[in-house]
């Protein structure tokens, strides 16, 4: 026999029921809060960042002026055009192989961003590019 209402059985007493509603009310948000961290949990390179100022307001045409613009799966900065592959964290840097595109050439690219606060860390391809700022 279907109550219509999942999971209430025909004769519960008052306490059941009220012990069934704070039980299930208990498991939304449980929920809830473990969906919103986990949506506010961001990699802290996300974002734009720039060497030079100039660069947050307008796309650069050199390593030194151009933007990076960093999103949880890419990247893409001066000419190069990436998407993330395997990724490891090591304090506060992220190590990433990131498979690049460049000037109609592909290849595998090793990276590591160490944002701390509003400045960045960069090493492209094992060159240290130097710190970058981000972008307000």
């Amino acid at each position: 026999m279907d109550s219509g209402l999942a999971g209430f059985r025909p004769g519960m007493t008052q306490q059941e029921l009220r012990d069934d509603v704070v039980f299930r009310y208990a498991l939304i948000v449980a929920y809830a809060v473990v969906v919103s961290d986990t949506v506010a949990a961001q990699e802290a390179f996300v974002g734009r960042w720039a060497i030079d100022p100039a660069g947050c307001s307008s796309d650069g045409d050199t390593a030194q002026t151009a933007p990076l613009f960093a999103t949880a799966t890419s990247l893409k900065w001066f000419v190069s055009t990436c998407r993330i592959g395997k990724m490891y964290k090591t304090g506060a840097a992220v190590h990433m192989q990131a498979h690049c595109s460049s000037e109609g050439k592909t290849r595998s690219t090793p990276i590591t961003l160490e944002a701390r606060g509003d400045r960045m860390r960069v090493i492209w391809d094992g060159v240290k590019v130097g710190d970058m700022h981000r972008c307000k």
